[in-house]
């Protein structure tokens, strides 16, 4: 009889085991998710901060390539504009405000988002904060 209750109360021990193991590993996956999601969607490629798209506008609009409003957003008469500058220049004509378009254009980088050259680089605007 003691055998049968011990290895009830065993197999109980072990079934509670892995269902607080399992709930803890779910938690923590819930967590890192969250997370890396705060974290992927506060991340701005340099092309496409407005400061630097209303500068490229002004400076597109003052050399006569670009007829629309000054909006600090990327629009088709945007994209027409700057690829028709990267023409001009000898660039790859992508119609992306790209690093080496704001570079002839004199457009500095808003806060050193670029670094180094990589394309890849990016700002966090907000960081994430472990509350816990």
């Amino acid at each position: 009889m003691q055998t049968s209750i011990k290895s009830i109360l065993s197999t109980f021990v072990i079934l509670i085991a892995l269902c607080t193991s399992s709930f803890a590993q779910d938690k923590v996956s819930q967590v890192n998710n969250s997370q890396t999601t705060q974290t992927q969607t506060t991340k701005v490629r340099a092309e496409y901060l407005p400061a630097n798209i209303e500068k490229a506008q002004e400076i597109l609009k003052a050399k006569g390539l670009y007829k629309g409003s000054i909006t600090g957003t990327i629009d088709s008469t945007t994209k027409a504009a700057i690829k028709a500058y990267q023409q001009e220049v000898g660039l790859n004509p992508t119609g992306h405000l790209n690093k080496d378009t704001r570079q002839k254009l004199g457009i500095e980088i808003s806060n050193n988002v670029e670094n180094g050259g990589s394309r890849k680089k990016t700002k966090e605007i907000n960081k994430t904060t472990d509350s816990k």
